[in-house]
């Protein structure tokens, strides 16, 4: 379908939310965004981070931390928005 948002525009997009949301890891490379409540780990994602409305900054430093990179995917996750990321070797368990 095209280029996935960068983390600015994952940004703009987190924004439209006015509560906290939860971004999920999955070891193909999916990347997706959901409800706090959400418990994504029991179909195979790992948790990311909880953020609120995050700035651009603290955004790349949370995927950072998890060892995420964004890249180029479709959305195709009815609970959230959905990006391909790829993890860097050694920083993610």
């Amino acid at each position: 379908m095209g280029q996935l948002p960068s983390v600015a525009d994952l940004v703009h997009q987190l924004r439209a939310f006015h509560g906290y949301r939860t971004l999920w890891w999955r070891p193909d490379g999916m990347l997706l965004h959901a409800e706090p409540e959400e418990e994504l780990e029991d179909i195979g994602y790992r948790y990311v981070a909880t953020l609120m409305r995050p700035g651009p900054e603290a955004l790349a430093e949370a995927l950072l931390r998890a060892g995420i990179v964004l890249g180029a995917a479709e959305p195709d996750e009815p609970t959230g928005t959905t990006w391909v990321a790829a993890a860097e070797p050694g920083l993610v368990a």
